[in-house]
């Protein structure tokens, strides 16, 4: 607070000020405060919470309370002289009680609203934390103003979240951040450009892509406008993992929204979207967008079956069975990926993908040079060293980029 005495040594030091906060009252995080705040509030719930004990459902659980958050955010900016819902209240007897009991409220009320373009089946109106850590987390996050934080900012904080919600078993390997800035400087993306990734993880790359039109062009506040109509209309991902989406839309709410084209869903499996996936009909249509920038799931055991390829329309796989290896019992979901992305480009998009090496040096993958002749011509490859995915994967990766050219030979279909 202004003009606040020293404090005493036997002072709460966390007590509620006596006027409540108001949006004046917020002040912008830096990277380094916000990220901690995020590593603090996820050691506070794998370490002490009674409620949410698993760790997909802690870090499900979190994001509902940044959500809250962001939501407080939107209502002080909306009525700056009221005070903000999302803060400490109560006597000190009743304080951790009384503030969960709010940001319950919050949420229900946000849940009700907002259901179908941020919540997923999965989720409930509930907060599945216990009041404690609930405490802990308006500690943590009710003094910063999160909403339309700088893109850099909440890419680094959320960093976080990607790297406690890693799952190497299913061959979801999230990319460093440095990685994601390299592969979207050489996507060389302009505002023309409709994005998609097709297994958009937590958003990296995505928020990363925001961040390279503002730089691009909306570098200062005048232009922002342009930045949130480019991100609502322009930027697109998907993911099978309801914990991911959450997060993807949690991010794009904090820099302005974006967030209601993250969607939950198989990409892959297109045969599946009428009865499983209708939201994915009209987003995931062939031939819309003018980039497509993704770091799928790959490994040898992660195997996209012949009988779904053949549903889905997958020619890589026709032509990977007929001449590739002779024990072929289908195909490395990566190279799916590839298809996908080709599907989803209008001729002269690219597409810049993470792929291991072996697909393209390999003569196990001989085949694949023929599948790619009249569907896609490699424009550049950004080397990735090995260290950078070494404590999960030991594959030698790249970040290819490469141009449609075409829609391919049609005897391979």
């Amino acid at each position: 607070m202004k003009n606040a005495p020293l404090p005493h040594p036997d002072d709460d030091l966390i007590a509620p000020s006596r006027s409540l906060l108001k949006w004046d009252d917020l002040r912008e995080p830096t990277e380094a405060e916000l990220t901690a705040a995020m590593k603090r509030l996820l050691v506070t719930a794998v370490a002490g919470d009674t409620r949410a004990t698993r760790r997909d459902e802690q870090l499900n659980q979190i994001c509902n309370v940044v959500l809250v958050k962001l939501e407080s955010d939107a209502a002080g900016e909306a009525a700056p002289g009221e005070p903000v819902p999302f803060q400490i209240i109560g006597s000190e007897r009743e304080r951790v009680e009384r503030t969960a009991e709010r940001v319950h409220e919050q949420f229900r009320e946000l849940y009700n609203r907002r259901r179908t373009d941020i919540f997923t089946n999965d989720d409930s109106a509930d907060i599945k934390l216990d009041d404690q850590t609930i405490y802990e987390a308006v500690v943590e996050l009710s003094g910063y103003r999160m909403l339309y934080v700088p893109v850099e900012v909440v890419a680094k904080a959320f960093q976080i979240f990607r790297t406690k919600a890693l799952k190497s078993e299913e061959g979801q390997y999230f990319t460093p951040q440095r990685i994601i800035k390299s592969a979207v400087v050489a996507m060389d993306l302009d505002y023309s450009d409709k994005i998609i990734d097709p297994a958009c993880g937590t958003g990296g790359f995505l928020l990363e892509a925001i961040h390279a039109i503002k730089e691009r062009h909306a570098p200062d506040d005048a232009r922002k406008h342009l930045l949130i109509k480019w991100a609502n209309e322009k930027a697109f991902g998907v993911d099978l993992d309801a914990i991911n989406v959450k997060l993807t839309r949690a991010m794009m709410l904090s820099i302005g929204d974006g967030s209601t084209h993250t969607l939950m869903g198989d990409s892959l499996r297109s045969h599946r979207w009428h009865e499983h996936y209708p939201d994915l009909i009209g987003p995931l249509a062939d031939g819309q967008y003018t980039a497509v920038i993704t770091n799928p799931p790959f490994g040898k055991d992660l195997k996209f079956k012949a009988a779904d390829a053949r549903a889905a329309g997958f020619s890589i796989a026709n032509a990977a069975a007929m001449k590739g290896p002779h024990d072929f019992a289908g195909l490395e979901i990566g190279l799916i990926f590839l298809e996908r992305a080709h599907k989803l480009l209008r001729v002269g998009g690219r597409v810049g993908i993470v792929l291991p090496e072996t697909y393209f040096f390999s003569h196990r993958y001989r085949w694949l040079h023929d599948w790619l002749e009249g569907r896609l011509e490699l424009r550049g490859v950004l080397h990735i060293p090995m260290e950078a995915f070494q404590e999960f994967c030991r594959a030698k990766t790249n970040f290819y980029i490469f141009e449609k050219v075409g829609e391919g030979r049609p005897e391979e279909e």
